[in-house]
């Protein structure tokens, strides 16, 4: 048993939808690593699980009447105040769109608007319906809000469909919920993340980029944000959803990075450039595009802003500057000198010549050396675990500060 969930009071709000068995399942999940769960069912969600299956896994009555407190001796005000959390799984289309919408005709929606607490929602349902621009409409709303959304897994759907809208992992929802109550170690900082691929353009439609998806940005910003960071995100091109952090702030170029960067920089007590900024751009950009002719296309490239640079030498007292470093040979070695030349405080070096590991990837090798020259070599390491090693770095440095 984790120290996460231990002595913690989850609320699981179960909605009518097949993927209700598997709410049992996350119950039973929950209990084994010490957590007091309370279930609270809509009507539609008893005709898929019975609530005495949850009475008995969980050994607390199931809410579900708003108005019978005789039958469950506990108000949708009570349930709403004394929790930890609150998960919904499954989460169906329909009661998404009534709690974005703020209407409140059962119990469990009456328990999310009357709550403070951090909110947790598992989409289940068909492809289409999940795709539909009303229901993303509607989670982005919720996301906006602050509600923690785990998508849905692709596969084959209960209703024959395949695609996207299979409930996600239990074990990936139970880690989600482990982050969103473990210690808030870092909520005194404010945090800039920069992340994904810069572009720079030749002409409307050509331009020179890197293979950057924004993977390591984000599960740094999920780690700092769970334990009570607040996050900003500046981000060049990028394959993920940058919208639930506190800003997100969208770029093209090298040099509208740092001008971003620039307007708030002071206010940041951590700074995490993990996006991959071009070293070059086109000397000259032309405004339509180049047709093809017979022959050699020349075109100069200069060098680029260098924006770490520019973080290094406006860094301020007590401001954490962390850069990346992807590299091919000399990995330390390079990184050391760069450690130096940006002023930085950690860097982060990425050996990208070894497998499954850099852009697009999941997992980097990886080499944590801080300004002092102490090394950790980290190995293969996924980047959800390299975004938990670097928050746990730094809240030992603020703790010996």
């Amino acid at each position: 048993m984790s120290e996460e969930l231990k002595d913690k009071t989850i609320i699981l709000g179960v909605t009518g939808g097949i993927s209700a068995y598997k709410a049992c399942e996350l119950s039973r999940m929950m209990m084994k690593e010490g957590a007091e769960v309370k279930v609270v069912m809509t009507e539609n969600a008893k005709k898929f699980v019975s609530p005495l299956t949850f009475q008995y896994l969980t050994g607390n009555k199931v809410a579900d009447d708003m108005y019978d407190l005789e039958e469950s001796g506990i108000s949708h005000i009570e349930l709403a105040d004394e929790n930890d959390l609150i998960v919904i799984c499954p989460a169906t289309a329909n009661f998404i769109s009534k709690y974005a919408n703020g209407i409140a005709d059962n119990l469990l929606l009456n328990v999310l608007l009357a709550s403070k607490s951090q909110i947790v929602l598992c989409p289940a349902m068909n492809v289409n319906m999940y795709e539909n621009t009303l229901i993303q409409n509607n989670l982005n709303k919720l996301v906006k809000n602050g509600v923690h959304v785990v998508d849905p897994d692709s596969g084959e759907l209960a209703c024959g469909w395949i695609g996207k809208g299979r409930l996600a992992n239990l074990d990936t929802i139970v880690e989600t919920i482990k982050k969103k109550v473990q210690n808030k170690s870092l909520e005194k900082e404010n945090i800039l993340i920069t992340a994904g691929a810069t572009r720079e353009y030749m002409d409307p439609v050509r331009f020179i980029s890197n293979p950057s998806t924004g993977i390591v940005g984000y599960c740094m910003a999920e780690e700092f944000q769970s334990k009570g960071a607040k996050v900003n995100i500046i981000a060049g091109y990028n394959e993920v959803n940058f919208e639930k952090f506190d800003s997100y702030k969208k770029i093209t170029t090298a040099e509208e990075m740092k001008n971003e960067i620039s307007k708030n920089f002071n206010k940041y007590t951590v700074v995490i450039k993990a996006a991959a900024v071009g070293d070059y751009r086109f000397s000259r950009r032309v405004n339509k595009k180049i047709k093809k002719t017979d022959g050699v296309l020349k075109m100069e490239l200069e060098e680029n802003i260098d924006v770490l640079k520019y973080i290094g030498e406006n860094k301020k007292e007590n401001q954490i500057v962390v850069g990346f470093a992807a590299e091919t040979e000399k990995i330390v070695e390079n990184a050391k000198k760069k450690i130096i030349s940006k002023n930085l405080d950690l860097i982060i070096a990425n050996d990208i010549s070894k497998k499954n590991s850099g852009f697009g990837e999941n997992s980097n090798f990886s080499f944590l050396i801080d300004s002092s020259g102490n090394i950790d070599e980290l190995g293969l390491i996924s980047k959800s675990e390299l975004a938990r090693t670097l928050a746990t770095k730094i809240e030992q440095m603020r703790q010996n500060s």
